[in-house]
């Protein structure tokens, strides 16, 4: 079967809009707004599943929260979400001024809202848990039943309602959920502590229930394609634990947990930061579907060389756009970045950080031209 022809001005033409995200303010205090639909040989969703059956894609699937591929969805009743002022989802503006930058999430751990970093970290002083073998004595789990799913439903039916991948967000896994509670040191000394790792093994499989029936209870409740897991293990100069020692606390709870989510029929995205490349072989084992390293922490090329036959697949985030950029010079860039990745089954990731020699708002061009480039170098692929 032939691919339909790639048509410049066809599939450069608007045909739609694609929801504003009015609850999650990384970027403004009014939210995201709405971005535009062009027109697709098929919709983004199957374009990028097509990646993750080891066949070619009409293009290189763009990933990331913010104007791509993807719907990002974490919705406002979750207070996680609400927490780390990131509700991507179908209600409208929040007044976060009012909720005031501390806020509570599960296990009634206070977040604090830091703007300049985009996020949100336990308030300082505020240990939830100082025994890790007493912790049922310290904090009670969400009872799931007291969401509201029905709003959920209601909220964001027109806002998943797209040709785009639903992707789901979870705010803290395993390793950030235990340092949430303890503290860094704490955590990363009660994974080697033999005395502690009982109370640590005990923690993660009530976790694990609780993180699998949020996921089937969501699955049911919005049409999903994809989840997208927090958990960062890693720092600016290295992995937090050893790869023994996530081989040992961890994989076993991420590798149950990701087993549930491809129950669903979710690919599963590993969002982690930090220096962690010496932790893929666990990701691979847990049975993750792709990362995107930090590129000035992680040799990705690499990694795609090392991990090529392994069913692991890596995003690349974009180069640096500065502001005094031309057009021309963009897409040559990204005409250069489809030459060096069209062979590697790679996702495209935005480059996230802000500065001022690199402009988001150059972004765009770039993502198009990568969209136009690798359309033409994927046009004779079978299907």
């Amino acid at each position: 079967m032939i691919r339909e022809e790639f048509d410049y001005e066809k599939e450069h033409k608007i045909v739609g809009w694609y929801p504003p995200v009015k609850g999650a303010i990384w970027f403004s205090p009014e939210g995201m707004p709405s971005t535009p639909r062009y027109y697709r040989p098929i919709e983004a969703r199957e374009n990028f599943k097509m990646l993750f059956k080891n066949e070619i894609p009409y293009w290189i699937p763009d990933c990331g929260p913010v104007s791509t591929d993807v719907t990002a969805f974490r919705p406002r009743q979750h207070p996680d979400n609400l927490a780390n002022h990131q509700a991507f989802d179908g209600g409208d503006t929040i007044d976060f001024d009012r909720l005031g930058d501390t806020l509570p999430g599960w296990f009634d751990i206070e977040y604090q809202w830091e703007p300049q970093c985009g996020g949100a970290s336990p308030k300082p002083g505020k240990v939830k848990i100082s025994d890790i073998a007493k912790w049922e004595d310290s904090i009670t789990f969400p009872n799931l039943d007291e969401m509201d799913w029905e709003g959920i439903l209601a909220m964001n039916k027109e806002y998943l309602n797209t040709d785009r991948v639903n992707q789901l967000g979870l705010q803290f896994s395993f390793w950030e959920r235990l340092m949430n509670a303890m503290g860094v040191a704490e955590a990363a000394m009660a994974l080697i502590d033999e005395e502690q790792q009982e109370g640590v093994h005990r923690f993660f499989d009530k976790l694990s229930d609780l993180y699998i029936e949020y996921v089937q209870r969501m699955c049911k409740c919005c049409k999903l394609d994809s989840i997208v897991v927090h958990d960062d293990w890693g720092h600016a100069s290295g992995a937090f634990f050893s790869l023994d020692t996530c081989r040992e606390m961890i994989v076993p709870y991420f590798k149950r947990f990701i087993k549930a989510c491809h129950n669903e029929g979710l690919i599963f995205e590993h969002h982690c930061c930090g220096k962690a490349e010496s932790l893929v072989p666990a990701m691979i084992e847990s049975g993750v579907d792709y990362w995107m390293p930090q590129p000035a922490l992680n040799d990705l090329d690499k990694l795609i060389e090392t991990y090529r036959n392994d069913p692991i697949t890596f995003a690349v985030s974009s180069p640096k756009l500065s502001t005094d950029m031309s057009e021309e010079q963009i897409q040559k860039m990204a005409e250069s970045w489809v030459e060096k990745y069209k062979d590697k089954g790679v996702l495209l990731g935005p480059n996230m950080i802000v500065s001022p020699d690199n402009d988001f708002g150059q972004y765009p061009i770039f993502k198009n031209a990568v969209y136009m480039f690798s359309r033409i170098a994927y046009q004779d692929a079978e299907i």
